[in-house]
């Protein structure tokens, strides 16, 4: 995953978990009544950054696995799930390239806001391994931004469709990787899966409100 030095750094600096981090996104808590209607129970946060999903996937009975390029962050996720006394998530230092699990490992694959965050081969290479580690029927719930999105044409281009875009992190700011999508680019990357959901999503601040492509995507 690119810009791994970047991330560490940024969570590294924090020192109190802004309240974004600490509450899932409205697709990740939708998508809870499915994961139980289908009988769940493994789940993958692929990007977990200091593990709000995993506290929440935990809280309501299913095993997750958080895994993340940044030490800084999976320290502050390994504390608030003792702080909460759970015992049904493990976090794991590792890039979304190169999965340390075995083929259908997990029903779910989650990943919020990561994918988008790296070149096209470095994506591609990801969603084999995601689609790799799920098993048969398992589900895949993410979001990728799209070229409907403000940010789309700033910054260095550093290939077709990709771009260093300057971000806020709380006090700071910082250049980060960001490959957008069309419609069509979503659907012919995820063309391995079986049946693919993709629906406009709009998220981030009310002021400066981001655009994203929301995915559910069934192996």
């Amino acid at each position: 995953m690119p810009e791994t030095t970047v991330w560490e750094r940024l969570y590294a600096k924090l020192r109190q978990l802004p309240e974004w981090m600490k509450k899932p996104v409205p697709f990740v808590v939708e998508a809870l009544d499915v994961f139980k209607r289908h009988k769940f129970r493994d789940v993958l946060d692929l990007g977990c950054g200091v593990g709000r999903h995993c506290v929440y996937l935990a809280e309501h009975g299913f095993d997750v696995v958080g895994l993340d390029v940044s030490g800084s962050a999976l320290r502050t996720a390994k504390e608030w799930i003792r702080e909460k006394r759970l015992t049904n998530a493990d976090f794991i230092l590792g890039s979304m390239t190169d999965i340390p699990f075995g083929d259908f490992s997990f029903d779910v694959v989650i990943s919020v806001s990561v994918l988008h965050h790296g070149m096209k081969g470095q994506i591609l290479r990801a969603v084999d391994e995601i689609h790799r580690v799920l098993r048969r029927s398992g589900l895949f719930l993410t979001n990728l931004v799209s070229v409907e999105d403000r940010r789309y044409g700033k910054g260095e281009e550093v290939e077709a469709g990709t771009f260093m875009v300057l971000e806020d992190f709380e006090d700071g700011r910082f250049e980060e990787l960001h490959r957008f999508f069309t419609r069509e680019e979503v659907v012919q990357l995820l063309a391995q899966f079986t049946t693919v959901k993709v629906a406009r999503l709009v998220g981030g601040r009310e002021c400066q409100p981001h655009h994203y492509w929301k995915i559910r995507a069934v192996k």
